[in-house]
């Protein structure tokens, strides 16, 4: 129970608690005179204006409420008055009321658009009677102005009067605590460049208050960085000073009419301007042959950040390590980009290179490049060669013969050089000169071709030609042609001349000759005639000793000069057998092959009766076309080129061919090789074409043909061109069969399908060497036109053949019948009377009568006379006509009977 009453307890105090702040702690202050007790006296005044130094405000805030008592109806005027100097008082809010109630308390609720400062005082102003009544107290500092029109605000009142006395009105007004003002767009960061130029507009500051009658007094003040200036007035923030690049705070702090404020940062960020290669990427030309550090490409740069210090450098090039630097450039504070000294650019290998050039003020870095293109050294020009000089062959060592005249179009240095002058009598300087290096006094040639090189390291000018004559040379006799060997038996005739040679001298001196011979015996067997250079045996070489090689020697002189020795070699030959096959025919075979193929080893068999002596093999017939070739060593055959016996019209199967066996003196033995040629099963069967289309009517029976499905095969022979034919269990398989003839046949009724389909089968054709290749048929089953009697072709063929020979019928009978009506017949007979003298006449049972004459009028025949077997006229008789019969029965003639 006790626990109970204490819980009663707290809440109530609580709730009293809420009641009392909900009532009274929304104000800060109250000033003013209590409404419910000051009201004695209601002034007897008309338009009287009121104010209350008594009444001043212990607090800031805003006029929340005002409360009073009400002794009449009327306009009232509540007024706030701050006193501006001694005595002087400025009205600075005013609002009007009207009173709709008398003789009670009255509460006019304010909002916060009024502000009220400390020491604000008390004002109202009615036009009509007097509203606000009082009491009499001892509080003093009451100003009464009576039948004034009333102040506006802004409006200042000096007391130059005592102030009224003893007065304490019913009137209070409420002040509430004002809010703090606060910022709209703070805090905020923003980004400027370090380049701005200073009082340039960097951010606007706006900020509100809760409290409306705040706003117009907020005021705002920068509370440090320097580098920034800040317009009180509209908020705006500008640069005072140069900006460095890193982040800058700036707080700003705004404050109320009654001191509350309120703090907020605003960043700024100057980020560093980066500094400029104005003039990359771009691109410059080079020559190749450079070799000094040479300045390629000035660089020119932008800082807009005056402060800042850039520097450049290399980056990297391509390919990489290329030669060359960025630097200084001499007496300047700009950077250029240099080759370095003996670069040794060579066009050929690498004719250009990206070189990135960084360039930095620590911050940031700029990269660019600069393509660099070389220009191909240009090759030495030589001006003056080819040439010709003459020079005596009495010409001394060291003279100056002849000087090059050569230049380089970028002015490189020039070498020169002789080609091919190994043992040659002359030289060339590294300036052109070309000198007699030896003496050629006893020289025997007559011209020199010397080669002149040109270089300038780069590009080289090669084999200019000068020609040097020299004159007063002696010519050295010449043997034409020894040094050579030849063969002769051994049974050689004594003066047979085995050989002549060619000795001459271009000047025509006397020639002396020196011989010698090896071994001595040589100088017994064979002898020269000097004259005409014809050596001849002098002794048979069956004599003495058996020596198999003579070498005859000898030298020629023309008092001058010696030409080289001559030697002629002289073999001695016993009589020389041919090599002899074992076999007068060897076989070879194989299958058809690409050039080159070989053959297996014949086997061939082969002496030779000359000891020692060896032998080579050869094709000596039965290869017309040029297709084998044989191992001169082994004697193994292969294909010349490609043979294909598919085509035996072309290249035959077997082929007879003549080898020979060649021995070291020419002569041969010969054998037959029979070769033969398989057909290679290296065709696949095929089909002409990639698919077949074919017909049937859905009712044919079964076994019935369909198509020739035929596939080919270009092997030759019987062996891999014999195809078979079967069809594939897939698709629709089931419904045909292929013979060994290639002929497709229904298999199975196609009844089923009489509104027709699409059948399609896989035909497989394969060879006897098991090549294959398929082809699909589709067959289209269609539906029969009807069931008549004419769905068969022959039917139709044998009918229209009838009804064609029943239309001939049918118009013979027409016109049989067309004759008989109106001759009488249709066929007439004629014969000859025995005892009628030859004349034409008809028998008949009644006589013979001759028809004397004949009239067709009208189409019809009449007999105008009859005569007897006597007369000269021909007799006729009509067979069955009645008309003709009874005319001659009324003439008392026989009627007319067909025989």
């Amino acid at each position: 129970m006790n626990l109970l009453i204490e819980r009663r307890k707290i809440f109530l105090r609580v709730f009293f608690l809420i009641i009392y702040f909900t009532v009274e702690v929304d104000c800060a202050c109250n000033f003013g005179g209590d409404p419910s007790s000051h009201i004695d006296v209601t002034e007897s005044c008309s338009s009287c204006q009121y104010i209350i130094p008594a009444y001043g405000s212990s607090c800031c805030g805003s006029l929340s409420r005002v409360k009073f008592w009400s002794s009449n109806y009327g306009l009232i005027d509540f007024q706030v008055w701050k006193e501006t100097a001694p005595n002087v008082y400025e009205l600075t809010h005013t609002f009007n009321y009207y009173v709709p109630e008398v003789n009670a308390t009255l509460t006019v609720y304010t909002g916060n658009d009024i502000l009220i400062e400390k020491n604000d005082v008390i004002g109202w102003y009615s036009s009509g009677d007097d509203i606000i009544p009082y009491s009499i107290t001892t509080v003093d500092q009451n100003i009464q102005l009576s039948g004034v029109p009333g102040f506006s605000v802004g409006g200042t009142y000096t007391l130059n009067t005592p102030y009224i006395t003893g007065r304490n009105y019913g009137i209070q007004f409420s002040v509430a605590d004002s809010s703090k003002p606060y910022f709209t767009n703070l805090p905020q960061t923003v980004t400027v460049p370090d380049t701005v130029a200073i009082g340039t507009y960097v951010y606007t500051v706006s900020y509100s208050d809760p409290n409306a009658a705040d706003i117009p007094y907020i005021t705002i003040q920068k509370n440090n960085a320097p580098e920034f200036t800040l317009n009180t007035a509209t908020g705006e923030i500008h640069t005072g000073s140069t900006l460095n690049y890193g982040t800058y705070t700036v707080t700003i702090e705004i404050t109320d009419p009654c001191g509350r404020s309120q703090q907020k940062n605003l960043i700024v960020t100057v980020i560093n301007t980066p500094p400029e290669i104005l003039n990359l990427p771009s691109s410059v030309d080079v020559s190749e042959s450079i070799q000094h550090e040479t300045l390629l490409y000035a660089l020119t740069l932008r800082n807009e950040t005056g402060s800042d210090t850039v520097t450049c450098s290399l980056n990297t090039t391509s390919p990489e390590g290329a030669p060359f630097l960025v630097k200084y450039i001499s007496g300047t504070a700009d950077f250029g980009v240099y080759s370095l000294a003996s670069p040794n650019f060579d066009y050929d290998s690498n004719s250009s290179f990206e070189v990135v050039v960084d360039c930095t003020d620590s911050i940031n870095t700029a990269s660019e490049s600069l393509f660099v293109y070389l220009i191909k050294n240009s090759e030495p020009v030589v001006h003056n060669l080819p040439n010709v000089i003459t020079i005596s062959s009495s010409t001394p060592v060291g003279t100056i013969l002849f000087a090059v005249n050569s230049t380089d179009h970028e002015n490189d240095q020039l070498t020169h050089s002789l080609n091919y002058c190994i043992k040659c009598p002359f030289t060339i300087s590294q300036s052109g000169h070309i000198f007699l290096k030896t003496s050629i006094k006893d020289a025997s040639k007559f011209s020199y071709n010397l080669y002149i090189v040109v270089s300038d390291k780069y590009g080289t000018v090669t084999d200019k030609l000068l020609t040097i004559l020299v004159t007063g040379v002696n010519s050295v006799p010449v043997v034409s042609n020894l040094d050579q060997t030849v063969n002769v038996p051994k049974t050689v005739a004594v003066g047979t001349v085995i050989f002549t040679a060619i000795v001459s001298d271009a000047d025509g001196d006397a020639l002396s000759y020196q011989y010698e011979y090896g071994p001595v015996e040589t100088m017994w067997k064979f002898s020269m005639d000097e004259t005409t250079g014809k050596i001849s045996v002098i002794e048979a070489l069956d004599f003495g000793a058996d020596i198999a090689l003579y070498k005859f020697s000898f030298t020629v002189n023309d008092g001058k000069a010696s030409a080289p020795k001559a030697t002629l070699s002289i073999i001695v030959q016993s009589r020389n057998e041919p090599p002899e096959f074992a076999h007068q025919v060897y076989h070879v075979s194989r299958d058809e092959a690409k050039s080159g193929s070989k053959f297996a080893d014949p086997g061939f068999v082969v002496s030779d009766p000359d000891a020692g002596d060896t032998w080579t093999y050869k094709i000596a017939g039965g290869d017309d076309y040029g297709r084998f070739s044989i191992d001169a060593s082994t004697g193994i055959l292969q294909f010349q080129t490609d043979y294909i016996v598919d085509k035996p019209e072309s290249m035959q199967p077997s082929v007879v061919l003549i080898i020979a066996a060649v021995d070291t003196q020419g002569t041969s033995g010969t054998t037959t090789l029979s070769v033969h040629i398989s057909d290679a099963n290296n065709k696949t069967p095929y089909f002409p074409s990639n698919q077949y289309h074919v017909t049937v009517i859905y009712d044919v029976p079964v076994t019935s043909s369909v198509a020739y499905i035929t596939a080919l095969d270009d092997d030759f022979g019987p062996t891999y061109n014999q195809i078979s034919y079967h069809i594939e269990p897939i698709l629709d398989h089931q419904y045909f069969d292929i013979d060994g003839n290639a002929l497709l046949t229904t298999a199975k009724s196609l009844r089923h399908f009489e509104n027709g389909t699409k059948l399609l089968t896989l035909i497989k054709a394969t060879d006897k060497g098991n090549r294959q290749s398929s082809v699909t048929v589709t067959v289209n089953v269609v539906p029969g036109t009807s069931n008549s009697f004419f769905d068969d072709p022959e039917t139709v063929a044998w009918f229209a053949a009838l009804m064609t020979l029943l239309v001939i019928l049918l118009g013979a009978a027409v016109i049989g019948l067309y004759r008989y009506c109106k001759y009488g017949y249709v066929f007439s007979k004629r014969g000859l009377c025995t005892s009628c003298d030859g004349k034409k006449v008809h028998f008949e049972k009644g006589g013979n009568y001759e028809k004397a004459d004949t009239d067709r009028r009208d189409s019809r025949v009449s007999i105008s006379e009859w005569s007897g077997d006597n007369g000269d006229g021909t007799m006729w008789m009509p067979s069955k006509f009645d008309s003709w019969n009874q005319r001659a029965n009324t003439r008392g003639l026989p009627a007319v009977v067909e025989l």
